[in-house]
C-alpha cells in the first residue's frame, strides 16, 4: 500500500465520481450503438455492400488496364486470387457489421427501473472493488473474478445477478480484510486530469454522439432518407463500372463475360 495514503481531502470523493460517470458513460455509449444498430443496420448493410462492390470492380478495371497496357491476357484466376487477398479486410468488416446487427435485433430493452436499480447496486459495488478505486482489493484474484462478472451483469442490466453478486462482494471483502475506506491517491491530480479528458473524448465521439440522432423520429427518418440516397448513388456507380469493365475487356478482344451480382 506504498502508493496509497489515507486520508479525506475531498479529491478522491471527485475521483470516485469521475470513474463512476466515466463507467456510465460508456455503458450508454455501448446502449446508444446497440440501438443505432438495430435502427439503421440494414441500410448501412446495404450501402457497405455496394461500396465494397464499387471497390472490387475498380480493382478489376485496374487490373485489366494494366493487362491491356502491357499487351497481356488477362488472367481471371491471377486477377480474382489479388483482387480477393486485397478485399479481405472489407469483407470482413463486412462480416461483423452483419453479426453486429444480427446482435442488436437480439437484443431486448431493459425496463427503466431495472436500469435503475442496476446502477445503483453498481455504484455501491464499484466505491467497493473497482480496480481503480480499491487496488488492495483488485489484487485478490477472487474479487476481480466477481468484478469481472460485476461488469458484465451491469452492462446486461440484470439488477437480480448484482444483487446477489453484492453479497458475495461484501463476503470476499470480510474474508480477505481488503475493505479500505477513505482512501486517497499520491497521484490523484493526474488521474483525475486523465479521468476528464476520457469522459471529453466519450461525448464528443461516435458511439455516444449518435444518441441525437436517435433522439426524435423526425431524425431517425432523416438519417435513413439520407443512408437510402447513398445506396440509390452507390447502386449508380457500380453500374457505371461495370459498363467501363465491359468496354475495357472488349476493346481488348478479351474473351470475358462480365457477370453483375
Amino acid at each position: 500500500m506504498s502508493d496509497l495514503i489515507v486520508r479525506d481531502d475531498g479529491k478522491y470523493k471527485k475521483y470516485e465520481d469521475l470513474l463512476l460517470r466515466r463507467d456510465q458513460l460508456y455503458k450508454e455509449a455501448g446502449s446508444i450503438h446497440v440501438s443505432y444498430v438495430k435502427e439503421f443496420g440494414d441500410l448501412l448493410l446495404q450501402d457497405f455492400k455496394i461500396k465494397v462492390e464499387c471497390i472490387k470492380k475498380r480493382k478489376m478495371i485496374a487490373y485489366c488496364i494494366g493487362a491491356v497496357n502491357h499487351g497481356q491476357a488477362i488472367d481471371v484466376q491471377d486477377m480474382n486470387r489479388m483482387i480477393e487477398q486485397q478485399m479481405a479486410s472489407f469483407n470482413e468488416h463486412l462480416k461483423q457489421m452483419a453479426e453486429e446487427k444480427d446482435i442488436a435485433d437480439k437484443s431486448k430493452v431493459s425496463p427503466s427501473y431495472k436500469v435503475e436499480k442496476a446502477k445503483r447496486i453498481y455504484k455501491r459495488l464499484a466505491k467497493l472493488i473497482h480496480p481503480d478505486i480499491n487496488p488492495v482489493a483488485a489484487k485478490n484474484e477472487q474479487i476481480r473474478e466477481l468484478w469481472e462478472r460485476i461488469v458484465v451483469s451491469y452492462h446486461c442490466n440484470d439488477d437480480v445477478e448484482l444483487d446477489n453478486l453484492e453479497i458475495l462482494v461484501r463476503k470476499a471483502l470480510k474474508d480477505n480484510g481488503s475493505l479500505v475506506e477513505n482512501i486517497e491517491i499520491d497521484d490523484i491530480d493526474e488521474r483525475i486530469s486523465r479521468i476528464e479528458e476520457e469522459i471529453n473524448t466519450i461525448i464528443v465521439t461516435e458511439p455516444y454522439i449518435w444518441s441525437e440522432i436517435l433522439s426524435s423520429p423526425e431524425k431517425i427518418s432523416a438519417k435513413k432518407q439520407d443512408i437510402t440516397r447513398e445506396i440509390e448513388a452507390g447502386k449508380k456507380i457500380s453500374e457505371e463500372l461495370s459498363k467501363i469493365l465491359q468496354d475495357i475487356i472488349s476493346g481488348g478482344g478479351v474473351p470475358i463475360t462480365w457477370i453483375q451480382e
